[in-house]
């Protein structure tokens, strides 16, 4: 992965560049470019909540779990329907050196094996950036709930 002084803005670039299969990383080992990756991603969408220092514990103690390819990384992690006891797999939080890679098409086999080795049953990806709906439906996921917020 590139140092931190190469990190900045995500590129575009030709999608014919292909991408490496997700490994399960430890956290330790990717901080000095995860975080700086966070902090971008909460940068460009100032209603999220969390920080990279929540991200860094959420994977230490086993409640999240950081996936890395040369192409950037995933973070994933579990919810629970309270009503039926049925787990998803959430992709909390996806970021790549460079856009335009389709990787969400790249990948979604890999992470739909592992919710199902994990014991998911479904799987959720959640965003703020309207561009993304059309690209995310066309891979083959349905639209389930949009959330409307409002400062009181």
């Amino acid at each position: 992965m590139a140092d931190l002084a190469e990190l900045g803005k995500q590129d575009v670039i030709d999608m014919a560049e292909s991408a490496d299969n997700p490994v399960e990383a430890d956290i330790d080992e990717h901080i000095n470019w995860v975080a700086p990756a966070i902090g971008e991603i909460l940068e460009d969408n100032p209603m999220l909540t969390y920080t990279a220092a929540d991200v860094y514990l959420a994977c230490k103690q086993g409640a999240a779990t950081l996936w890395v390819t040369k192409d950037g990384m995933v973070v994933t992690t579990g919810e629970t329907d309270i009503y039926t006891g049925r787990r998803t797999m959430l992709v909390w939080i996806a970021w790549a050196w460079k856009r335009g890679m389709n990787l969400v098409a790249v990948h979604q086999e890999f992470f739909r094996q592992q919710a199902r080795d994990l014991g998911f049953v479904k799987m959720e990806v959640r965003s703020a950036v309207p561009e993304l709906k059309d690209y995310i439906l066309s891979q083959g996921w349905k639209l389930d709930t949009i959330v409307y917020t409002r400062d009181v």
